[in-house]
């Protein structure tokens, strides 16, 4: 995803007409741990302020006291998201609901819910027994759009339980695979959240001097790890290879803690192991150089930490609460290849 893309995603979200760039920004740093001090932060920012315009979602300031000139490029003070058309709203006619969809009779529904149902009812009508299918592919059969059901699941409708994507849609998700190789007969698999920090424990893992130690190696991709981790399940049953352990190596700051705790609940409902954190990884990391990030609430920082064991959440608190993290990369492959022993067992070093 873009900063293009999760400014259009925040802007939905927006009520308001007139919208302060300075909260498109974060919107954009959100979910690329990279872009908050990255040097060319400012540049990808104007890009993605132009790129909305190019959308038609914005409208960007037209005089110079719209513009912040402090920097190269100038940047927005704020944009605007265009007035839509007025329309003239004619009632649905009344609809003869499935017995599957029954209880929409008796609710107050919106053109838009309509023409969301409507295709559902008529799925139902004539083929109630239709193959499930990946969500996208009944998206485009039902609506010409494979993305117009794109985060049905969180549709009032359906985290209310009134529609089902399974039962109603007769649809599943079908999310990206997680990227993961089996690098040795062991029954174990940690994944790692950075592309740098998979490449260098790639390179130790393979060539490791007792083979029958290692497991497999997962490559998560941040946030992708939490829709990405249930399909493992497949790819332990194609290859007759399944795990007993579930290890996961990210940043810990906020984002990396709080993907972890999500994943491992997404991977618990789908018959994985429990993800445990690769606490001597995280033991290493915690020797190295710490970066400075604007300071995260207690209260949800205390909720993330749970996830590592109590001696250790209380040592990152204590870090993340003054603004200090630790990313992956702060532990290269010299320093990380002299933290692991190949005369000793592997797993307990992980």
């Amino acid at each position: 995803m873009t900063a293009a893309d999760r400014m259009a995603g925040f802007l939905a979200r927006q009520s308001r007409q007139r919208v302060d760039f300075d909260a498109l920004a974060g919107a954009a740093d959100q979910g690329d741990s990279s872009l908050p001090c990255s040097p060319g932060r400012r540049q990808a920012l104007a890009d993605a302020a132009h790129e909305l315009e190019r959308r038609g979602l914005v409208l960007l300031p037209a005089g110079q006291n719209g513009w912040d000139y402090s920097a190269h490029p100038p940047l927005p003070r704020w944009v605007k998201r265009p007035s839509l058309p007025r329309t003239t709203r004619t009632k649905p006619e009344p609809r003869a609901w499935v017995s599957q969809l029954s209880r929409l009779a008796t609710m107050q529904l919106t053109p838009g819910d309509h023409a969301l149902l409507g295709p559902v009812n008529t799925l139902l009508r004539d083929r109630p027994d239709a193959e499930i299918i990946p969500l996208a592919e009944r998206s485009y059969e039902l609506y010409g759009d494979e993305k117009y059901l794109h985060g049905i699941e969180r549709h009032r409708l359906v985290t209310r339980g009134i529609l089902d994507v399974p039962a109603h849609l007769r649809a599943r998700p079908a999310p990206a695979p997680l990227a993961m190789f089996e690098l040795g007969p062991a029954r174990w698999m940690l994944i790692v959240e950075n592309s740098a920090a998979f490449t260098s424990l790639r390179e130790v893992l393979s060539t490791w001097p007792d083979r029958d130690q290692v497991g497999w190696l997962g490559y998560g991709a941040g946030d992708q790890l939490i829709a990405s981790l249930p399909t493992a399940v497949d790819s332990f049953r194609e290859r007759d290879h399944s795990v007993e352990r579930l290890l996961l190596y990210a940043d810990l700051d906020i984002d990396g803690l709080e993907c972890a705790r999500l994943a491992d609940a997404r991977g618990r409902a789908a018959g994985l192991p429990a993800l445990q954190p690769a606490v001597g990884l995280y033991r290493a990391l915690l020797t190295r150089p710490l970066r400075t990030v604007p300071a995260v609430p207690p209260a949800r920082l205390r909720e993330a930490v749970s996830w590592l064991p109590p001696g250790m959440a209380s040592d990152v608190f204590d870090l993340l609460v003054q603004g200090k993290v630790l990313r992956q990369e702060a532990l290269p492959l010299p320093v990380l290849r002299a933290c692991l022993d190949p005369g000793a067992p592997l797993l307990p070093q992980l």
